[in-house]
């Protein structure tokens, strides 16, 4: 086999070959959906009753454990064994503790941050039928997102940088400058991916866009690199409403990743031209989302993310790996290539083409040349 066609190969395979949640031979798929759901509800209560922090002190007797975090000991009790059969708590002689994997996860700031998502998830999931209903439309439906709050702004970013630094690094390897940049990323979170872009580019400056209490987190997070400027602004607007700033201009590269899902269509496009416009001739726009196929079944992940945006009401739109391609295309970007950088998340190229300028990214690795790369209007 030609070894560019089976770069191609692994190239699409992450997309194409996600497991089902449910196969179609798999008998005990609702046994475990059931356990999970369970195993979820109890860590988020012992997170919420600060059970696993107060561990963290040392060992306790489950009076000790019921008078400090003033619960019923029997309560707490069932809720000591079932941590222990999960694997987070060991009983000793002198009451529970926490295991290797339980002083892992307390001790993680980002699984912390993840874990108060996942209480507003459980609300939020817990009354969708209420939202398919159309029950509680006078009531304030909890989000996630950050708020003009510095210490929530900086436990966002956290979960932002949990979540998406793989997506980054993979994004990056199948890229390479081919002159010294001055790269852009729009809503850059705590600047994780700027801070990879000048780990790997010597010659790279880089700039972060935020709303005012993450740029304050970035400021703090990228303060050891004078390569980074972090600028606040409103440059990416919040739920309904569109961005009220224009970006800056004259960059070589313009990132926009994880920050058009879900938005609106208009607010898509308007983010899309903003950051095609303020490109430099042969300046290049890289796009990296968690996209729906173009067939909008699967991937599992993306689908369950849009439930959750219901479940918030927001009416923004879910992007597919087409119409991913056709926002940079109407922005007048040549969509040179794309790749998948995990089950769910796709990265697309976009050249801002001239006469006689060479593109400031070239792809690198696997998926260089037409034949290993799909061409962006393709999906799985």
């Amino acid at each position: 086999m030609d070894p560019r066609r089976a770069g191609r190969s692994r190239v699409m395979s992450s997309a194409v070959d996600e497991p089902l949640a449910f196969e179609p031979d798999d008998e005990g798929a609702w046994q475990r959906l059931a356990l999970g759901y369970r195993l979820a509800g109890l860590l988020l209560s012992a997170h919420r009753l600060g059970l696993l922090e107060r561990l963290q002190t040392g060992q306790a007797t489950l009076d000790a454990l019921a008078d400090d975090l003033h619960a019923d000991p029997s309560v707490v009790e069932h809720m000591c064994r079932g941590l222990g059969a999960a694997g987070l708590l060991r009983a000793g002689d002198m009451g529970w503790r926490l295991s290797e994997a339980g002083n892992r996860l307390v001790s993680d700031p980002a699984a912390a941050a993840e874990l108060d998502s996942l209480v507003l998830d459980y609300r939020r999931w817990g009354a969708l039928d209420d939202r398919a209903r159309a029950r509680a439309q006078d009531e304030e439906a909890p989000g996630d997102g950050p708020v003009d709050n510095i210490e929530a702004a900086r436990r966002y970013a956290l979960r932002l940088a949990a979540r998406h630094r793989g997506h980054a690094v993979a994004m990056l390897d199948r890229v390479e400058p081919t002159r010294p940049l001055t790269v852009m990323d729009v809503g850059g979170a705590d600047g994780f991916l700027a801070r990879e872009v000048c780990a790997r580019w010597p010659d790279a400056q880089c700039i972060v866009l935020e709303q005012p209490s993450m740029a304050e987190v970035a400021r703090v997070s990228c303060a050891d690199d004078p390569r980074i400027t972090v600028v606040e602004g409103d440059f990416l607007g919040e739920d309904d409403r569109g961005p009220s700033q224009e970006l800056p201009a004259d960059a070589d590269v313009v990132v926009l990743s994880h920050v058009l899902q879900g938005r609106p269509e208009v607010h898509q496009r308007t983010l899309t031209t903003r950051g095609a416009g303020a490109l430099r001739p042969g300046g290049c726009l890289l796009s990296c989302e968690s996209v729906l196929r173009s067939d909008k079944r699967g991937p599992l992940e993306t689908i369950l993310w849009a439930v959750g945006q219901a479940a918030l009401r927001r009416a923004g739109h879910m992007l597919t790996t087409i119409e991913q391609d056709v926002l940079l295309r109407a922005a007048g970007l040549a969509a040179s290539a794309a790749w998948w950088v995990s089950h769910s998340t796709r990265a697309v190229l976009g050249v801002r083409t001239e006469v006689g300028v060479k593109p400031a990214l070239r792809m690198s690795g696997e998926v260089s040349g037409p034949d290993a790369t799909p061409r962006a209007g393709t999906s799985p």
